[in-house]
């Protein structure tokens, strides 16, 4: 009796470790980060009043009922980064406290104490845990189902009733608001439920009924959202690919999204033993046990087999983490389920599942050092983005959006008054319209952020406007955010210095416009080179335009093939006359002076093409730089 008692307050305590990991690890640089874009949505759409949000979700692909709660979270917390985002954090540390109960009822203490543990430190939970959008919510609401639906199969038999089914019911509703991907975790647990009902005799059919009446009255519910339901199942996106759908998927599963494939095969091969381990002891066929079963691997499989996976939908595997962490926790199991061996002693079986569990530890390890620390598996910086423009550009800043669902999150951070996205899938009449309309006032720059730009702009017709009417200086990905900065100035089409200077063997640059030839540090100086082609050019090139000072050091410089890309030398066409504009960015700290401008052609290796009359380069002119 003694030995039992201890064994509940050692569970309790390792329970307890495992809620305090949850919390510690997603409430760990929570605001440390920038929100990106789809964080950026939901602070702008929680904002609003209920009607709006209701109205805002109609036109989204998302139902409402994560951000109808994180509106009233929000209403109590502030919306800062820190507080859109606990939200999720706790939702995550809940989700680690129904999988302790999933596990309990699944298989006793040992299993309780494993599922709490893996749903806790599983890098997909965290990293979702620590997202403002609604997946960590969605592992709550699929973990409170399961919990809910074991309602129907007490340990104790005692009849099935009205609240069992209420209960359910609400579960359900809240999964179906929060995200449609739901109905294919649901489906996990009808078939565990119809497999655990027509396995026990004799047949219950009241507890058939009530399960029925749970089912009708979520319906009920979800019926005024019916509609925009249907409208998001008929729509298909561009990249779907199924290829990688498993390979991705399994590891995603088992080692987050914040690690390469090859880094994860440890986990996927302690998954696959304790696996077989389970196959080998046989659990008994329980409700708990199918429903951790299929609502596991039903969601993912579905995915893959109906041919509707991309890599933006890994994160609806926040789903299967919790039952996932039950099956495989279920090898842990004693031979009584509370019991272990002889006096309480783990079987060897159960040591080796331990073990194997363990081998999880350096591979979240790895994740969950990448999600907090490396910059490549870095949310967008749409905050450092904004303090950028705002020191270089100022407060009143033009900023062009590339595609319109940026405006949320860069507002959240830039508050200028200039902030204008650029149309959707604009026609060639529309593009030149809106660039034209921007242009319009004489900014002294601009600054665009590309985003999405192959959905929002396939033809890239913004950018290549922008190539033409402007002078691009800079163009740097932060994240998967490509900020390019451009100035203004006259768009000659002839030049005002003629060169006649051959390079390489088939271009010729025929001349030269430098409009500004006095400038001050921090300016953006435009240069348009003429080129004609003498013959066809039998390769891809980049041109270089360097500023160097007196002593030949290198004082500025822009890289780019013609026409920032869009005019790359294979296209040209022999005797073709060709318009290449250029912005060449002066440095805060330039000190003043005289300074030349020089420019040249180079191979993709390095290799400069030589220049006819000496040399590799060829001088544009003198630049006088005041303070």
């Amino acid at each position: 009796m003694e030995r039992k008692s201890f064994s509940r307050w050692l569970t309790w305590g390792a329970l307890l470790l495992a809620l305090g990991l949850g919390a510690g690890l997603r409430f760990y640089r929570l605001d440390v980060q920038s929100l990106w874009s789809d964080e950026g949505n939901t602070a702008r759409l929680v904002e609003r009043s209920l009607r709006l949000i209701i109205e805002g979700a109609a036109g989204d692909i998302h139902p409402p009922g994560y951000y109808l709660l994180l509106a009233g979270w929000r209403a109590l917390t502030g919306d800062s980064e820190l507080a859109l985002r606990s939200f999720s954090a706790l939702c995550g540390v809940l989700t680690v406290a129904a999988a302790a109960a999933l596990g309990r009822r699944a298989g006793g203490r040992a299993v309780a104490v494993g599922a709490a543990f893996f749903v806790a430190a599983h890098p997909l939970a965290v990293y979702y845990g620590q997202e403002a959008r609604m997946y960590a919510l969605l592992a709550l609401a699929g973990a409170l189902t399961l919990l809910a639906a074991l309602a129907f199969f007490p340990d104790r038999p005692k009849p099935v009733g009205a609240k069992s089914a209420l209960t359910l019911a609400a579960c359900i509703i809240l999964g179906l608001y929060t995200q449609y991907i739901y109905a294919l975790f649901l489906l996990g647990v009808e078939l565990a439920f119809g497999l655990a009902w027509l396995m026990e005799r004799p047949w219950n059919w009241r507890k058939a009924g009530w399960w029925i009446a749970a089912h009708l009255l979520s319906a009920l519910a979800f019926l005024p959202w019916l509609r925009p339901a249907l409208k998001v199942a008929s729509w298909s996106p561009p990249d779907l690919n199924s290829g990688p759908a498993w390979r991705e998927m399994i590891h995603t599963l088992l080692a987050g999204v914040t690690l390469p494939a090859d880094a994860g095969r440890l986990a996927l091969v302690s998954a696959g033993l304790l696996l077989a381990l389970l196959a080998v002891r046989r659990p008994p066929l329980r409700f708990a046990t199918l429903a951790a079963f299929f609502t596991a691997l039903l969601p993912l499989t579905l995915i893959a087999a109906l041919g509707i996976y991309r890599p933006a939908y890994l994160k609806f595997l926040t789903l299967s983490v919790a039952p996932l962490g039950v099956l495989l926790a279920l090898p842990l199991r004693g031979p009584q389920g509370d019991e272990g061996g002889p006096r309480g002693l783990m079987r060897p079986s159960q040591r080796v599942a331990l073990v194997l569990w363990l081998a999880f530890a350096p591979v979240w390890g790895a994740s969950l050092r990448n999600l907090y620390t490396n910059p490549a598996y870095a949310r967008a910086d749409y905050r450092g983005i904004a303090a950028r423009i705002v020191a270089e550009g100022g407060a009143e800043a033009t900023v062009l959006l590339s595609a319109p669902n940026q405006w949320e999150v860069f507002t959240y951070y830039f508050h200028g008054p200039h902030v204008l996205p650029a149309p959707y899938h604009p026609t060639e009449e529309a593009a030149t319209a809106w660039v034209e309309g921007v242009l319009a006032p004489a900014p002294p720059r601009l600054f665009v952020l590309y985003w999405g730009d192959v959905e929002s702009d396939p033809h890239h017709r913004i950018e290549r406007l922008l190539a033409q009417r402007a002078y691009k200086a800079r163009d740097t990905w932060i994240g998967d955010v490509r900020l390019a900065e451009y100035g203004l100035g006259p768009l000659d089409e002839v030049p005002r210095t003629r060169l006649d200077a051959r390079v390489g063997e088939w271009a010729l640059l025929e001349g030269v416009s430098l409009p500004v030839t006095v400038c001050a540090p921090g300016d953006i100086v435009p240069v348009t080179l003429f080129w004609r082609a003498l013959a066809a050019p039998p390769e891809r090139v980049k041109v270089f335009i360097h500023l160097m000072a007196a002593d030949g050091t290198l004082a500025a410089q822009n890289d780019a093939e013609p026409g920032q890309g869009f005019l790359p030398t294979v296209d040209w066409t022999v005797g073709e006359a060709l318009v290449d504009r250029y912005g060449v960015w002066l440095p805060p700290t330039l000190p003043p002076g005289t300074y030349t401008l020089q420019a040249g052609m180079y191979r993709f290796s390095g290799e400069r093409l030589p220049v006819a009359s000496d040399g590799d380069v060829v001088v544009l002119g003198a630049l006088t730089v005041q303070p």
